[in-house]
């Protein structure tokens, strides 16, 4: 009952983030304006961000399916790609819970361990955010006066993403060669529990490990390498050609607009809103308003169409795939509440008596 407390909590302070987010962004807007520039929109370069998407998260789960090699050798593509729009789609109705739903379903569909799966997906993250990073430093270096003249913020922000990457990458690294110094760490921090929390956690630790294990898999570095770069181009052109739709005046706009853009939209989903809704609008309507000199109301109809187009696509193709594997994401959701409820009665356990142990 806590449990659903407090994700019934957190789907209301998603919304109301949402809600405030939505304020910023359409405060003071002619909406007959936006009214009259949505309606002109050529759609057919809107609906381009459609196909362009789902090959995107097609590429992304034939990623995932080679990080999951430590895991299995031959998880299916197909599985991992139904996985990941289910996670997507419950991550537009719950924010971050679809990071949680999504190892569960292929852990079904693939019946490999979740604690594996759920290493695979960090690692996954992991790579998400150094080539993010990466593209922050690009887009520094083509926008460093502008960015810091409208974003005053921008050079604290990327010396903390910075700092933030470091610290993962040490992480990930002693994991990953020094797995037993850290289980030794680890151990320290469960030394108050009983014997059987102690094993259970020594068990998830070592799958958690072996599903990140792909980083020394040193023959499909060079196709995960690949696969990220083209995912991050799909990813450009995504928010670039809807650009195209527009009446955009004198505004100067080209595939580096894209560039921007994809980077910009990648941070907003930090802010734990349904889809993006909210943090999506204002941080593209700042950006193009700010940088670009577009319009407010012409930035709002692409941010709008664009969110529109991307949330959709991702709730009909998650649901069919809920259909067509017969899956009930509440399921999950229940599995998810009785392995935190499991955990939480095993941590209020009593250490075993050593003389009965003994007898056993």
């Amino acid at each position: 009952m806590a449990i659903r407390f407090r994700t019934l909590t957190n789907f209301l302070i998603s919304i109301v983030l949402a809600g405030i987010l939505l304020y910023i962004a359409f405060r003071g807007t002619d909406f007959n304006a936006l009214w009259e520039i949505i309606r002109n929109v050529k759609f057919l370069w809107v609906l381009t961000a459609f196909p362009l998407l789902i090959l995107s998260h097609y590429v992304r789960a034939w990623r995932w399916q080679l990080l999951l090699v430590p895991v299995k050798n031959r998880v299916e593509r197909g599985n991992a790609f139904s996985s990941l729009l289910i996670g997507y789609m419950t991550n537009n109705i719950v924010p971050r819970v679809g990071e949680i739903v999504r190892p569960y379903v292929l852990a079904r569909l693939e019946n490999i361990s979740k604690a594996s799966t759920f290493g695979s997906v960090f690692i996954e993250r992991v790579i998400d955010l150094l080539s993010l990073l990466f593209g922050m430093g690009l887009l520094f270096i083509f926008f460093q006066k502008t960015l810091t003249d409208q974003f005053p913020w921008w050079g604290t922000f990327s010396i903390f993403v910075v700092i933030v990457t470091i610290v993962f990458i040490i992480g990930i690294s002693l994991l990953l060669y020094k797995r037993y110094l850290m289980l030794r760490i680890a151990r320290i921090f469960l030394f108050p529990f009983s014997d059987r929390v102690k094993a259970r956690g020594e068990e998830i630790f070592h799958s958690f490990v072996d599903g990140m294990m792909i980083i020394r898999h040193r023959d499909n570095i060079r196709s995960i390498i690949v696969l990220t770069v083209v995912m991050w181009m799909l990813y450009i052109l995504t928010a670039y050609l809807p650009l195209l739709a527009f009446d955009l005046g004198d505004t100067p706009i080209n595939i580096l607009t894209g560039f921007v853009l994809t980077m910009v939209t990648s941070l907003s989903v930090i802010i734990p809103t349904p889809g993006g809704t909210g943090s999506y609008h204002t941080f593209t309507v700042e950006m193009l308003t700010r940088l670009y000199g577009m319009q407010r109301e012409v930035a709002l109809g692409y941010a709008t169409l664009t969110h529109a187009v991307g949330y959709f696509s991702v709730i009909f193709v998650g649901l069919y795939y809920v259909i067509s594997l017969k899956l009930k994401v509440k399921d999950f959701f229940q599995q998810v509440e009785t392995d935190e409820q499991k955990a939480i009665d095993e941590s209020a356990e009593p250490p075993l008596n050593p003389l009965k142990k003994e007898v056993l």
